[in-house]
């Protein structure tokens, strides 16, 4: 009797733990299936940079500011600027920068606010550069963002 519960037990946290998604508010308008959308390209664009999305990424949310940005440790917050703009792609690469700045605070690396941009961007670059069809704008947009950080 003991060995079967924890057996259970033991299959239980193993599922909660390797099935466990990322949760994506609902607020309607069709925004929970675009998030969705986003991370299935950032899924089957590059695997490296999903693994690190599902690894330090538990939610996404959304504010009234002007900018995409994290909450807590381990929450992505999309501007609904960002969301109206429509475009996957941005969703997707507003994902990955922001889950890049929730990994460097879990892994408590220390840098300056302006070099912690930097990497985030050099590392959305890497991502954006996979992604089939990205809009010239996001591109030009992640480049001087670059430029701007050096």
């Amino acid at each position: 009797m003991y060995i079967k519960n924890a057996l259970i037990t033991i299959l239980l946290l193993f599922s909660t733990t390797v099935f466990s998604q990322i949760q994506i508010d609902d607020v309607g308008d069709g925004w929970k299936l675009k998030v969705d959308s986003a991370l299935t390209l950032i899924k089957k664009t590059s695997p490296a940079h999903y693994k690190e999305v599902s690894e330090y990424c538990n939610h996404i949310t959304y504010w009234m500011g002007s900018f995409s940005t994290t909450q807590d440790s381990s929450t992505v917050v999309i501007s609904v600027r960002d969301m109206k703009m429509g475009s996957v792609n941005n969703l997707a690469c507003i994902i990955v920068h922001e889950s890049h700045h929730l990994a460097i605070l879990k892994k408590k690396i220390v840098m300056e606010p302006k070099k912690e941009e930097l990497e985030c961007y050099q590392y959305e670059y890497t991502f954006l550069q996979m992604v089939p069809n990205a809009e010239d704008w996001l591109t030009i947009h992640v480049i001087k963002n670059i430029i701007n950080n050096k």
